[in-house]
């Protein structure tokens, strides 16, 4: 079993191991990068909740901490975006 590191975010955690370590939502594989680019397209917290299978709540708790860690988690968004860019070359 991954170790579980808990965040000042409820329903917020890091685990070992799964998402590269990425902050997830409690017991789930969905990142607070998924929860944020979401955010970024315009989509409402019901329909960002619905998309990723999870609740109001915790879209709530992972907005809150992308938030707090404005930073790391764009990092996180670039990494990501150069990623797909060298599968989508030409």
């Amino acid at each position: 079993m991954p170790n579980s590191v808990k965040t000042e975010h409820p329903h917020i955690v890091r685990l070992e191991g799964v998402c590269g370590g990425e902050p997830v939502i409690d017991g789930l594989r969905v990142t607070v990068r998924h929860v944020v680019t979401l955010h970024q397209r315009g989509e409402s917290i019901v329909d960002m909740a619905e998309a990723l299978g999870i609740t109001e709540a915790q879209v709530f708790h992972a907005l809150s901490y992308f938030f707090d860690h404005r930073e790391e988690i764009l990092a996180v968004i670039a990494q990501e975006e150069q990623a797909h860019a060298r599968f989508t070359r030409p």
